[in-house]
Protein backbone atom coordinates (compact mmCIF):
# COMPACT_ATOMS: atom_id res chain seq x y z
CA UNK A 1 0.00 0.00 0.00
CA UNK A 2 1.48 3.22 -0.61
CA UNK A 3 2.41 5.68 1.83
CA UNK A 4 0.50 9.06 2.51
CA UNK A 5 0.98 12.12 3.64
CA UNK A 6 -2.17 13.35 5.43
CA UNK A 7 -0.95 17.17 3.99
CA UNK A 8 -1.60 15.42 0.49
CA UNK A 9 -4.84 14.38 1.14
CA UNK A 10 -5.74 17.85 2.57
CA UNK A 11 -4.21 19.33 -0.64
CA UNK A 12 -6.34 17.02 -2.86
CA UNK A 13 -9.56 17.74 -0.86
CA UNK A 14 -8.67 21.39 -1.08
CA UNK A 15 -7.65 20.94 -4.95
CA UNK A 16 -10.66 18.96 -6.35
CA UNK A 17 -7.91 16.36 -6.97
CA UNK A 18 -10.66 13.75 -5.96
CA UNK A 19 -12.88 12.19 -9.00
CA UNK A 20 -15.71 10.32 -9.64
CA UNK A 21 -16.01 7.28 -11.74
CA UNK A 22 -18.88 5.13 -12.21
CA UNK A 23 -19.35 1.19 -12.05
CA UNK A 24 -22.48 0.32 -13.45
CA UNK A 25 -25.22 -1.61 -12.27
CA UNK A 26 -27.36 -3.90 -14.71
CA UNK A 27 -31.13 -5.59 -14.21
CA UNK A 28 -30.43 -9.48 -13.68
CA UNK A 29 -33.25 -10.21 -16.04
CA UNK A 30 -33.42 -7.41 -18.66
CA UNK A 31 -29.34 -7.05 -18.34
CA UNK A 32 -30.12 -3.16 -18.50
CA UNK A 33 -28.40 -0.40 -16.82
CA UNK A 34 -30.48 0.78 -14.45
CA UNK A 35 -27.51 2.25 -11.63
CA UNK A 36 -24.09 2.95 -10.94
CA UNK A 37 -21.81 3.08 -7.82
CA UNK A 38 -19.75 6.33 -7.42
CA UNK A 39 -16.75 5.23 -6.76
CA UNK A 40 -13.80 7.50 -6.24
CA UNK A 41 -9.96 8.09 -7.51
CA UNK A 42 -7.18 10.46 -6.19
CA UNK A 43 -5.33 12.31 -9.04
CA UNK A 44 -2.21 12.77 -7.27
CA UNK A 45 -0.01 15.42 -9.06
CA UNK A 46 2.89 13.77 -7.34
CA UNK A 47 1.69 10.32 -7.68
CA UNK A 48 -0.44 9.63 -10.40
CA UNK A 49 -4.10 7.93 -10.06
CA UNK A 50 -4.25 6.08 -6.52
CA UNK A 51 -7.09 3.88 -5.70
CA UNK A 52 -9.50 4.84 -2.47
CA UNK A 53 -7.63 1.50 -0.28
CA UNK A 54 -4.51 3.85 -0.62
CA UNK A 55 -6.55 6.65 1.34
CA UNK A 56 -9.77 5.60 2.83
CA UNK A 57 -8.36 4.27 6.03
CA UNK A 58 -6.28 6.94 6.64
CA UNK A 59 -9.03 9.02 6.52
CA UNK A 60 -11.58 7.59 8.21
CA UNK A 61 -8.48 7.67 11.41
CA UNK A 62 -7.13 11.42 10.80
CA UNK A 63 -11.12 12.67 10.51
CA UNK A 64 -11.24 13.93 6.76
CA UNK A 65 -13.39 10.75 6.13
CA UNK A 66 -16.49 13.35 6.45
CA UNK A 67 -15.12 15.38 3.98
CA UNK A 68 -14.54 13.23 1.20
CA UNK A 69 -18.05 11.45 1.90
CA UNK A 70 -20.07 14.91 0.89
CA UNK A 71 -17.44 15.92 -1.64
CA UNK A 72 -18.77 12.83 -3.78
CA UNK A 73 -22.11 13.60 -2.73
CA UNK A 74 -21.72 16.56 -4.16
CA UNK A 75 -20.29 15.21 -7.84
CA UNK A 76 -23.31 12.70 -8.08
CA UNK A 77 -25.72 15.35 -7.05
CA UNK A 78 -24.29 17.63 -9.82
CA UNK A 79 -23.89 14.71 -12.30
CA UNK A 80 -27.73 13.57 -12.09
CA UNK A 81 -28.80 17.04 -12.57
CA UNK A 82 -26.88 16.74 -16.01
CA UNK A 83 -28.71 13.58 -16.42
CA UNK A 84 -31.88 14.29 -16.23
CA UNK A 85 -34.16 15.52 -19.27
CA UNK A 86 -31.50 13.28 -21.15
CA UNK A 87 -31.75 9.58 -22.06
CA UNK A 88 -29.89 9.05 -19.21
CA UNK A 89 -32.36 10.05 -16.72
CA UNK A 90 -33.32 6.34 -15.39
CA UNK A 91 -30.35 5.51 -14.16
CA UNK A 92 -29.56 6.24 -10.87
CA UNK A 93 -26.40 6.96 -8.46
CA UNK A 94 -25.61 5.24 -5.21
CA UNK A 95 -23.27 7.47 -3.10
CA UNK A 96 -20.90 6.00 0.10
CA UNK A 97 -21.30 7.31 3.25
CA UNK A 98 -19.29 5.98 6.14
CA UNK A 99 -21.76 5.43 9.34
CA UNK A 100 -18.51 7.89 10.94
CA UNK A 101 -20.54 10.28 8.50
CA UNK A 102 -23.94 9.19 9.19
CA UNK A 103 -23.23 9.53 12.77
CA UNK A 104 -22.32 13.20 12.96
CA UNK A 105 -24.98 15.65 14.28
CA UNK A 106 -24.75 17.96 11.26
CA UNK A 107 -24.54 15.06 8.46
CA UNK A 108 -28.56 15.94 7.31
CA UNK A 109 -28.44 19.02 7.72
CA UNK A 110 -25.43 19.08 5.03
CA UNK A 111 -26.59 16.27 3.07
CA UNK A 112 -29.86 18.89 2.03
CA UNK A 113 -27.95 21.92 1.80
CA UNK A 114 -25.96 20.22 -0.71
CA UNK A 115 -28.73 18.57 -2.62
CA UNK A 116 -31.14 21.90 -3.03
CA UNK A 117 -28.18 23.64 -4.91
CA UNK A 118 -29.27 20.70 -8.15
CA UNK A 119 -32.45 20.05 -10.06
CA UNK A 120 -32.70 16.03 -9.98
CA UNK A 121 -35.25 13.63 -8.78
CA UNK A 122 -33.87 12.73 -4.92
CA UNK A 123 -35.40 8.88 -5.57
CA UNK A 124 -32.32 8.36 -7.91
CA UNK A 125 -29.69 8.99 -5.34
CA UNK A 126 -29.22 6.30 -2.93
CA UNK A 127 -27.04 6.99 0.21
CA UNK A 128 -24.96 3.42 0.14
CA UNK A 129 -23.96 2.97 3.59
CA UNK A 130 -20.81 1.04 4.14
CA UNK A 131 -18.87 -0.89 6.38
CA UNK A 132 -16.74 0.51 8.79
CA UNK A 133 -14.55 -0.40 11.65
CA UNK A 134 -15.58 3.07 13.92
CA UNK A 135 -18.40 3.55 14.45
CA UNK A 136 -18.78 7.19 16.35
CA UNK A 137 -22.60 7.30 17.32
CA UNK A 138 -24.52 4.61 16.31
CA UNK A 139 -28.05 6.14 17.55
CA UNK A 140 -27.50 9.05 15.46
CA UNK A 141 -26.57 7.21 12.56
CA UNK A 142 -29.29 5.34 12.71
CA UNK A 143 -31.42 8.40 12.96
CA UNK A 144 -30.26 10.26 9.90
CA UNK A 145 -30.42 7.07 7.96
CA UNK A 146 -34.07 7.45 8.59
CA UNK A 147 -34.16 11.16 7.85
CA UNK A 148 -32.28 10.23 4.51
CA UNK A 149 -35.54 8.80 3.81
CA UNK A 150 -36.88 11.90 4.58
CA UNK A 151 -35.24 13.80 2.37
CA UNK A 152 -36.61 11.61 -0.67
CA UNK A 153 -32.93 9.02 -1.15
CA UNK A 154 -32.74 5.32 -1.23
CA UNK A 155 -31.18 4.02 1.21
CA UNK A 156 -28.34 0.93 0.23
CA UNK A 157 -26.82 -1.12 2.84
CA UNK A 158 -22.80 -2.61 1.50
CA UNK A 159 -21.19 -5.17 2.21
CA UNK A 160 -23.88 -7.60 3.38
CA UNK A 161 -22.73 -11.02 4.68
CA UNK A 162 -18.93 -9.66 5.57
CA UNK A 163 -16.97 -7.91 8.39
CA UNK A 164 -19.20 -5.72 10.59
CA UNK A 165 -21.80 -5.23 8.08
CA UNK A 166 -24.75 -8.12 9.81
CA UNK A 167 -27.61 -9.42 9.57
CA UNK A 168 -28.79 -7.27 12.24
CA UNK A 169 -28.80 -4.02 9.81
CA UNK A 170 -31.87 -5.07 7.80
CA UNK A 171 -33.51 -4.40 11.10
CA UNK A 172 -31.46 -1.36 12.22
CA UNK A 173 -32.08 0.63 9.28
CA UNK A 174 -34.61 1.60 6.81
CA UNK A 175 -33.01 -0.66 3.54
CA UNK A 176 -34.05 -0.45 0.40
CA UNK A 177 -31.50 -2.25 -1.69
CA UNK A 178 -28.32 -4.73 0.10
CA UNK A 179 -25.46 -5.63 -1.93
CA UNK A 180 -24.57 -9.20 -1.13
CA UNK A 181 -20.91 -8.95 -0.35
CA UNK A 182 -18.34 -10.94 -3.22
CA UNK A 183 -17.03 -13.44 -0.54
CA UNK A 184 -19.98 -14.87 -0.05
CA UNK A 185 -20.86 -15.35 -4.32
CA UNK A 186 -17.43 -16.94 -4.02
CA UNK A 187 -18.49 -19.46 -2.18
CA UNK A 188 -20.84 -20.46 -4.53
CA UNK A 189 -19.15 -22.78 -6.02
CA UNK A 190 -20.46 -25.02 -3.19
CA UNK A 191 -23.36 -26.41 -1.82
CA UNK A 192 -23.60 -24.85 0.96
CA UNK A 193 -22.45 -21.24 -0.59
CA UNK A 194 -25.20 -21.54 -3.45
CA UNK A 195 -27.56 -22.27 -0.63
CA UNK A 196 -26.66 -19.37 1.53
CA UNK A 197 -26.36 -16.39 -1.30
CA UNK A 198 -29.94 -17.70 -2.55
CA UNK A 199 -30.91 -17.80 1.34
CA UNK A 200 -29.81 -13.60 1.95
CA UNK A 201 -31.88 -13.48 -1.75
CA UNK A 202 -35.10 -15.10 -0.34
CA UNK A 203 -34.40 -13.04 3.21
CA UNK A 204 -34.15 -9.52 1.78
CA UNK A 205 -37.38 -10.43 -0.54
CA UNK A 206 -39.34 -11.46 2.66
CA UNK A 207 -38.55 -7.79 4.27
CA UNK A 208 -39.27 -6.12 1.14
CA UNK A 209 -35.49 -5.86 0.31
CA UNK A 210 -34.11 -5.84 -3.47
CA UNK A 211 -30.74 -7.40 -3.98
CA UNK A 212 -27.64 -6.71 -5.59
CA UNK A 213 -24.79 -9.34 -6.30
CA UNK A 214 -21.33 -7.42 -6.35
CA UNK A 215 -18.39 -8.54 -7.65
CA UNK A 216 -19.64 -10.71 -10.42
CA UNK A 217 -16.60 -11.39 -12.60
CA UNK A 218 -17.21 -14.93 -14.81
CA UNK A 219 -20.21 -16.08 -17.12
CA UNK A 220 -20.95 -18.99 -14.82
CA UNK A 221 -21.34 -16.39 -11.81
CA UNK A 222 -23.77 -14.37 -14.20
CA UNK A 223 -25.65 -16.87 -14.83
CA UNK A 224 -25.98 -17.93 -10.97
CA UNK A 225 -26.66 -14.68 -9.59
CA UNK A 226 -29.43 -14.23 -12.81
CA UNK A 227 -30.80 -17.40 -11.69
CA UNK A 228 -31.05 -16.90 -8.23
CA UNK A 229 -34.22 -14.36 -8.45
CA UNK A 230 -30.86 -11.54 -7.35
CA UNK A 231 -32.46 -8.28 -9.32
CA UNK A 232 -29.36 -6.54 -9.94
CA UNK A 233 -25.79 -7.66 -10.56
CA UNK A 234 -22.62 -5.36 -10.23
CA UNK A 235 -19.05 -6.49 -11.46
CA UNK A 236 -16.56 -6.62 -13.81
CA UNK A 237 -17.90 -9.23 -15.70
CA UNK A 238 -19.96 -6.08 -16.97
CA UNK A 239 -17.55 -3.58 -16.98
CA UNK A 240 -14.90 -1.91 -14.04
CA UNK A 241 -15.04 1.50 -12.54
CA UNK A 242 -14.83 4.10 -15.11
CA UNK A 243 -14.14 7.90 -15.08
CA UNK A 244 -16.71 9.61 -15.82
CA UNK A 245 -16.05 11.13 -19.09
CA UNK A 246 -16.05 7.90 -20.15
CA UNK A 247 -19.62 6.37 -18.65
CA UNK A 248 -22.30 8.15 -21.14
CA UNK A 249 -20.11 6.57 -24.22
CA UNK A 250 -19.76 3.50 -22.50
CA UNK A 251 -24.29 3.65 -21.81
CA UNK A 252 -24.50 4.08 -25.58
CA UNK A 253 -22.09 1.58 -26.49
CA UNK A 254 -23.84 -0.78 -24.19
CA UNK A 255 -27.58 -0.34 -25.47
CA UNK A 256 -25.89 -0.82 -28.86
CA UNK A 257 -25.62 -3.73 -28.83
Amino acid sequence: MEKIILTDILNGLKNNEFKMYLQFIVDSKTKEIVSAEALSRWYCPNKGIIGPVNYIGQMEESGLISEHDFYMFELACRQLEKWKNTEFKDISISCNFTRITLSEEDCIERLKKISDKYNFDKTKLAIEITEDAIEKDRENAQKNVVLCKDLGFMVYLDDLGSGYTSLSNLCDYPIDVVKIDRDILLKTNTPKGEALFRGIVALAHSMDIAAIGEGVETEEQNNLVSQSDCDFIQGWYYTKALPLGECEAFIKNYNAV
